[in-house]
């Protein structure tokens, strides 16, 4: 059945869109694009804040993803059973994924970012779904990850980027409220 679904897509394909869904899958690779996020967020005073949860988020998602629940899972790619899938990533040059397939990792990272920076950041931040939804989509576009890869990985990283997202969120606060009392005390002994 999933076969199917990914072999179905193969009547949308055009030279734009496989160009396109190329961009968003090398944009995703490795959270390239969430890891630049966390890096630019982290180089600023006012926005270090969410760049350290936006870190230890995507840390803790490919700790979660991709050290543990793909090796436990151990799903082959779909291009392994498709001859079809194998003979378009062939024909587009793409260079075939060496790991497991289950879940999304590209998906499961980008939704991950996505909570993240809409808990920091609300509709500012909900920008960041549709980037994680083209990323997602991408991997089924290329067929190399099944709908229910990509959509656990969605929820998985969604799941992981709301916690670290709401939980990080208290703990910033409680450091900066920490900071704010140390240095009204330091300023007091100075005063005395």
């Amino acid at each position: 059945m999933e076969i199917a679904i990914l072999e179905g897509l193969a009547a949308i394909h055009t030279p734009f869109l496989t160009a396109v869904m190329l961009a968003f899958t090398y944009m995703g690779e490795v959270g390239a694009i969430w890891i630049a996020a966390a890096a630019v967020l982290l180089a600023f005073r006012k926005t270090r804040p969410c760049g350290v949860v936006l870190a230890a988020a995507l840390i803790i998602d490919f700790l979660v993803v991709n050290l543990a629940l793909k090796n436990i899972v151990a799903r082959p790619r779909p291009f392994t059973v498709s001859e079809e899938l194998l003979a378009f990533l062939e024909q587009i040059e793409y260079k075939l994924p060496s790991g497991w397939s289950f879940p999304s990792g590209h998906a499961a990272v980008s939704f991950c970012a996505a909570a993240v920076l809409t808990c920091f950041y609300k509709g500012k931040g909900a920008w960041s779904f549709a980037a994680a939804a083209l990323i997602a989509f991408s991997r089924l576009y290329l067929g190399v990850h099944y709908l229910t890869d990509v959509l656990a990985g969605a929820a998985i990283g969604a799941l992981i980027g709301v916690l670290c997202g709401h939980y990080g969120k208290i703990l910033c606060a409680k450091v900066k409220e920490t900071n704010k009392e140390r240095k009204r005390k330091k300023k007091e002994e100075i005063d005395d």
